[in-house]
């Protein structure tokens, strides 16, 4: 799948999912809570259960198809692991697990820096399961309505609305350029490879720029005042929701409490 389809895919399925017409508010605060918890959790065992119900809820509830999950997972996931390898092997103190000596240094691995890369790992892993259950689940022009309505600055919201839409017209106008690169052969040989790459990278901005006049002209020809203007009939969330939510955030803080005090980290 390529990363025009990905991202056209995302945007289809937080329209379409089981989800979407639930109350946005009642989305955003269970992804913001969990993922809050994950990156704070003293303990790994919790950003398991996030990432476990996150998942169910994404596959089971939201009927998300569990491979366009596992396929959007693999690249921050691949991101992950080599990032926390590098801290496994490089990073740590204490007692060491085992020495390397070479020539000119001596490598060290400790205990300790792989206890770190396994807890940042799993840490990360919950964190982008709320974040995936808040984008596959809920539409960004909910997200900015919510935004709006909290009393964030409106030129805020809509640079990000903005940002958000060009985000995948430079991923669309990439795709062309590298379509038609192949086509003509320019990734043949790793010099073609490298002279395409850097056409790519200097000819992009002058058509993403061109994109950008584009659409600022059609933008005052539908008669733009300086105020992006949508529907706002948002569900309201309802409050069985929330204390579920909320009850469900505070058993995973005492849990992390209960597993301190035996002594599990």
């Amino acid at each position: 799948m390529s990363h025009a389809h990905l991202s056209a895919e995302i945007d289809r399925y937080a329209y379409t999912n089981a989800l979407a017409k639930s109350s946005p508010t009642t989305k955003l605060f269970f992804a913001l809570s969990t993922l809050v918890i994950s990156v704070s959790a003293p303990t790994p065992i919790i950003p398991v259960i996030i990432f476990a119900v996150n998942t169910a809820l994404l596959l089971a509830v939201a009927k998300i198809p569990a491979r366009f999950y596992l396929h959007l997972l693999l690249y921050p996931i691949a991101a992950v692991t080599l990032s926390c390898a590098i801290l496994a092997l490089f990073f740590g103190y204490g007692e060491p697990l085992t020495q390397v000596t070479f020539p000119w240094f001596k490598w060290t691995i400790y205990q300790n820096g792989i206890t770190i890369a396994i807890a940042t790992f799993l840490r990360v892993v919950g964190a982008l399961s709320a974040q995936f259950f808040l984008v596959l689940t809920t539409s960004v022009v909910d997200v900015f309505i919510i935004l709006r309505r909290v009393r964030v600055p409106t030129v805020i919201i809509e640079m990000s609305l903005l940002i958000y839409r060009f985000i995948f017209v430079f991923i669309e106008i990439t795709e062309q350029m590298n379509t038609a690169q192949k086509l003509r052969l320019g990734h043949s040989s790793l010099l073609r490879r490298i002279r395409s790459v850097a056409m790519v990278a200097g000819n992009l901005f002058i058509r993403t720029l061109e994109q950008g006049e584009r659409t600022v002209t059609a933008m005052n020809a539908r008669g733009y005042d300086g105020n992006i203007r949508v529907l706002e009939d948002l569900p309201s969330p309802k409050k069985t929701a929330l204390a579920g939510i909320a009850l469900f955030d505070a058993a995973l803080v005492l849990a992390i409490f209960i597993l301190l005090n035996v002594g599990v980290v």
